[in-house]
């Protein structure tokens, strides 16, 4: 299965969340860079105190399908947007 990058206008259709490598983001974790993220928020998701991040896209993409989220892709630009950053 591929991973789709989807567009702004697209985004706001999105639910139940969304995966995100912030391989190249300061303060990501070098060894899990797949952050499952809120697809309201941009915020990474947590279950029972933990943050949903991987060492491997199939594994963001195991865990968001577990949850009910996407395995859509964004990139920074659109992390940012939702965060209310940009």
């Amino acid at each position: 299965m591929s991973t789709e990058k989807i567009n702004d206008d697209d985004l706001q259709n999105v639910s139940g969340g969304l995966i995100f490598n912030a391989s190249n983001i300061q303060g990501a974790d070098p060894d899990k860079p797949w952050e499952v993220l809120d697809d309201h928020t941009g915020n990474n998701i947590w279950i029972n105190g933990e943050k949903q991040v991987f060492a491997t896209q199939k594994e963001a993409e195991d865990a968001a399908k577990r949850i009910g989220a996407n395995t859509l892709e964004i990139s920074w630009d659109e992390v940012q947007r939702l965060r209310g950053q940009k």
